[in-house]
């Protein structure tokens, strides 16, 4: 089964080409503009794997949280290439997506996203069997919050870590981590390992279905909320 994944709700949007759940290429972009460059990362990864969209199985796609401008990029973008193909689909959380880019292991894993406002996207799982449980649902918290619910020694892992990092390492001490990952693995490549594993009881082509985990309420949908209360 060959899955084409894409991520483009972190800020460094990748595409990934999987077959079952070996990874047989992946992409990143080197900006945060999406768009153009992310169809033209597509394009560079199925030429550069030999492959046709007509021979895959399906896709999978991020569908948040994350960028909002970024999400809403990639969902037009895979709803294009499933009108195109008739393909199915499946979505799969950011967060758990990152966490599969981790190593297996006992402890905890808490998946970290900067969400502006000084708040974090997060959300913690743990490695059983093989597989990704969870443990939390997707929540928007300060960093502050976020602390006061690690109870035991957990591995941290996301792009958040750029900007909070070293306040959960001062805050949390012994019981932070970050956590190992696995060997050039992109968010992309996490997300179709996952497709793989529930692509068969999860594949949909309904497109209604394909919709964005924001989370939280845009700052647009929030000052119009005021306004007319």
């Amino acid at each position: 089964m060959k899955i084409l994944a894409l991520d483009s709700s972190t800020p460094q949007g990748s595409v990934a080409l999987l077959e079952n759940d070996r990874i047989l290429s992946q992409l990143s972009l080197q900006t945060d503009t999406y768009s153009r460059p992310l169809m033209g990362l597509l394009d560079e990864l199925l030429a550069g794997a030999r492959t046709r969209l007509d021979a895959l199985d399906g896709f999978a796609l991020t569908s948040g949280p994350g960028s909002f401008t970024g999400l809403r990029v990639g969902m037009s973008l895979m709803k294009g290439l499933i009108l195109a193909t008739e393909k199915p689909f499946v979505g799969v959380g950011t967060l758990e997506a990152i966490a599969a880019c981790t190593q297996t292991g006992d402890r905890p894993v808490c998946s970290v996203l900067d969400a502006r406002k000084k708040e974090v996207y997060c959300a913690r799982f743990k490695w059983e069997n093989g597989f990704l449980s969870r443990i939390s649902e997707d929540s928007a918290l300060s960093p502050e919050a976020l602390c006061r619910q690690i109870a035991e020694s957990t591995l941290f892992v996301g792009s958040g870590l750029n900007t909070y990092g070293d306040f959960f390492s001062a805050t949390l001490k012994e019981k932070y981590s970050p956590a190992p990952l696995k060997v050039n693995m992109t968010v992309a490549a996490g997300c179709g390992w996952l497709a793989h594993s529930k692509f068969e009881q999860k594949k949909c082509f309904d497109l209604d279905s394909l919709i964005i985990n924001y989370v939280r309420k845009s700052e647009a949908e929030t000052k119009f909320a005021s306004a007319i209360n």
